[in-house]
């Protein structure tokens, strides 16, 4: 095996880099050479009235076809330079096209001022300044190309200078001497002005390049966890839901007290695998964006009272103190969503709790909801706060007191985005932990007379509902119900269960193209229970055609193990009613039950 030297990496990040530097620095000389040949022409074109009848005629044509002759030789060479080709041979052209010119500039120092008067001499500094400034625009971001520039325009001035040493006017000369020191100075430091800034402009697009990636690698691995987890927990959700139906067909009173004492345990097992196929479940939903936020207006007093019921059994068994809080609040939000993140916030505090209480409580404050939820359990290292809402993190200290996957408050966490509310936690170690939920969801108190009583509160009326779900109304015993199910166990569950049961049950097999014949000696059917994957054709499919062939909207319910995100939000768009699998038994009935006293 060989190891990269990481001298190397640096050494190729450092070309790249210098690379990349002379490529803009060409790219702007080139640039600047092309749009400055219009006035490489015209400026010698401008000298012919002021030269032409003030000197010999053969010092000015000599002058004038020399800068002629270069201006064509750096036209030349400025088109033959190409960008793709070697930096070194384009930045050695480019000083030759440059210089070539200057240098035609400055020997009309020599053929252009025979008498070296100061107007004479003034004129052509200024003429010369000009070049000079000009060029510092174009060429001072390469320190060699403008030394290229300047060397060959000054030096036949420096020559001038020395030949008619009386009759210089030496301030004007000692500017220009000056001048020429200052312009080497200023391309130096601009240079590397401009070094530095194109090095920083490539480090930030190298900078925003990773991040880029990072972020696509980052979504990319978020999706493919999301696939994994569907994909996953499809197979192991089919026999989940077999164990369920077959456990609620065990009698446990049959069993002497150590046969019942191991069956309790085993179904505690069971509901905790089922807790956490549920809680994956929650994530596949959440990342595939399906869950909407709606406004409903419900009461506060009524709202806890479905988390005290199903919790206080849980508290009871630690010896744990379960208090809620409220005065009477009329609430205008998503109650599914606040349920769901109240049932993981008081989950995760009775876990963490051994001794003391928890306190659940609803505030109104500045006229919205907020939600506090506190326990005296094993608290928080500070360090550890923003770590557990990340998914599937627990903190080490405390791993031994929880049987979950670490995804409950990455649950609550996103939720409370989905809501547009804000979670803050605030815990001491060995004291306990307070989460505070402030919510965009407005709340009206009520006068004591007007507050909802049991009976009309929508969630007690579920939860006595469900205390009664796997009791069956006497005029359901002759319900026709259609399983649609490729799992031979799973099949053979429901057909057990749903007969105990008492209704008439219809196993039709998953044949899509001999569906009909499969259904002629089948006079009615009042409800289709379907899986959604199936052979060739899907759950829906197939209820759509049976639909067809009795000519009747008969209700249907689709009972899937399949959470992927597409399929969530194709069950979303297209209204269909799913339940996902591992489901208790009573659930299901619990929903057929709902879905004729509504149609009665």
């Amino acid at each position: 095996m060989s190891l990269q030297n990481p001298n190397s990496s640096m050494a190729d990040d450092e070309l790249a880099l210098a690379n990349y530097v002379a490529i803009e620095k060409m790219q702007y000389m080139h640039q600047f050479a092309k749009s400055s040949t219009i006035a490489t022409i015209l400026a010698p074109l401008l000298c012919i009235p002021i030269y032409l009848s003030s000197i010999d005629d053969w010092r000015f044509y000599s002058w004038f076809a020399l800068m002629v002759l270069v201006v064509l030789i750096r036209f030349y060479i400025i088109g033959y330079i190409k960008l793709e080709k070697n930096l070194e041979s384009n930045f050695n052209l480019l000083n030759w096209g440059v210089g070539i010119t200057t240098l035609a500039w400055g020997l009309g120092w020599l053929l252009l001022i025979p008498n070296p008067t100061p107007y004479n001499y003034l004129i052509y500094e200024v003429i010369s300044l000009t070049v000079l400034f000009v060029g510092m625009v174009g060429y001072c971001v390469n320190l060699n190309t403008f030394i290229a520039f300047v060397l060959p325009l000054k030096l036949p001035e420096f020559l001038f200078l020395a030949l008619n040493f009386e009759h210089v006017v030496w301030p004007i000369a000692a500017g220009s001497i000056i001048t020429f020191y200052l312009a080497i100075k200023m391309a130096f430091l601009f240079s590397k002005s401009w070094e530095k800034s194109i090095s920083l402009r490539f480090k930030n697009e190298m900078l925003f390049n990773e991040l880029v990636r990072e972020k696509d690698a980052s979504q990319a691995a978020n999706i493919a966890k999301s696939e994994f987890i569907a994909t996953a927990s499809h197979d192991l959700r089919q026999p989940m839901q077999a164990i369920n139906l077959y456990l609620e067909l065990i009698d446990a009173n049959k069993f002497d007290e150590k046969e019942k004492l191991f069956f309790m345990r085993f179904k505690v097992c069971v509901d905790q695998l089922n807790k956490m196929f549920n809680t994956l479940l929650d994530i596949s939903k959440l990342d595939s964006l399906s869950v909407s936020l709606k406004k409903e207006t419900f009461n506060s007093s009524g709202f806890l009272s479905e988390i005290h019921d199903s919790y206080l059994p849980i508290a009871k068994s630690k010896s744990l103190e379960l208090v809620f809080i409220t005065k009477d609040f009329t609430v205008l939000g998503d109650p599914l969503l606040l349920l769901q993140i109240l049932r993981n916030l008081v989950s995760n505090a009775i876990q963490y709790t051994s001794l003391g209480r928890v306190e659940v409580e609803f505030l109104g404050e500045s006229g919205f909801l907020v939600i506090e939820v506190r326990d005296t359990g094993c608290g928080i290292p500070p360090d550890e706060i923003a770590l557990i809402q990340q998914e599937f993190y627990r903190v080490p200290s405390s791993r031994s007191m929880h049987d979950g996957l670490g995804l409950g408050l990455s649950i609550v966490n996103r939720v409370a985005k989905i809501m547009g509310a804000t979670l803050m936690i605030d815990s001491e170690v060995g004291k306990g932990s307070v989460f505070r939920l402030l919510t965009h969801c407005p709340v009206t108190q009520l006068m004591e007379n007007d507050g909802a009583g049991i009976g009309s509160n929508p969630f007690l009326t579920k939860n006595a509902y469900n205390a009664l779900s796997t009791v069956v109304p006497h005029h359901f015993k002759s319900m026709h119900i259609a399983i649609l199910e490729d799992d031979l166990q799973l099949s053979a569950a429901y057909e057990q269960f749903f007969s105990v049961a008492g209704f008439k049950v219809h196993l039709i097999p998953v044949e899509f193209n001999a569906l009909s014949s499969n259904l002629k000696d089948i006079n009615q059917i009042d409800f289709i229970l379907s899986d959604f994957r199936l052979e060739h054709k899907n759950g829906v499919d197939f209820i759509q055609a049976i639909r067809e062939e009795f000519n009747l909207d008969i209700p249907a319910l689709i009972l899937t193990a399949d959470t992927s995100p597409k399929h969530l939000l194709m069950f979303k768009e297209l209204g269909i009613q799913v339940l996902f699998k591992p489901v208790e038994p009573a659930h299901i009935i619990d929903y057929i039950k709902k879905y004729f006293n509504f149609v009665n």
